[in-house]
């Protein structure tokens, strides 16, 4: 199940200590109906063709548990890390272009994530959020590359930063594109996957209808 392999969810990079959960009273996971994704905590709505699989909760958390173990390994000090920081952590939105498990070499996917970064004001964009995650994913007991700098992409009104990762595996190149912004105590960030330009236009022709 390749299209989970390379899903990692471990963007959830800032704390090795138990923290408890904390979400503003008037914090939003957003609703999902007919290819459009609303979310009023952080104004954005994010339109993708309908027929693409929305995953519900228990399918995302399968795949978080998943991706975190496949990530971590027998790494105790990792698995704590992961573990610790995604108590701080909202899965917001994961779509799939099909079925997981569908009989296809790739299965290009979206998610969406939010991190509570309260507790480390030293992160004041989405570039300071991607040098952690790449810290965390060249962890990781997947071999990450990085071919090219972090850079900047308005996305609506908002300042993103792109961060480019490549995984080699199964004589497959695999490319995970982390698209993140700082916005009202939290990271938000977008995870997009794929294996091949025409998956990159899918992925990115959600990408520039955001509103946000």
């Amino acid at each position: 199940m390749r299209q989970i392999i390379y899903l990692i969810i471990a963007i959830t990079t800032l704390s090795c200590t138990n923290q408890e959960k904390k979400l503003p009273d008037n914090f939003d996971f957003g609703k999902t109906e007919n290819g459009s994704y609303k979310n009023e905590y952080f104004d954005m709505e994010i339109s993708f063709d309908p027929n693409w699989i929305v995953q519900d909760k228990q399918q995302m958390n399968n795949i978080i548990e998943m991706g975190s173990e496949l990530t971590t390994g027998e790494d105790k000090n990792l698995k704590a890390i992961v573990k610790a920081s995604q108590v701080n952590t909202a899965y917001l939105l994961a779509v799939f272009k099909h079925e997981v498990g569908s009989a296809v070499e790739f299965n290009p996917s979206f998610m969406v994530v939010a991190e509570n970064i309260n507790n480390f004001p030293g992160i004041k964009n989405g570039s300071d959020y991607l040098f952690h995650a790449k810290k965390l994913l060249e962890q990781s007991q997947m071999s990450y590359y990085f071919e090219k700098e972090v850079y900047e992409k308005t996305i609506g009104k908002s300042t993103f930063y792109i961060m480019e990762a490549k995984l080699d595996h199964m004589n497959k190149t695999v490319i995970q594109h982390y698209i993140s912004t700082v916005t009202k105590g939290f990271s938000l960030s977008f995870i997009v996957s794929f294996a091949t330009d025409n998956g990159k236009n899918e992925l990115y022709e959600i990408i520039e209808k955001i509103k946000i």
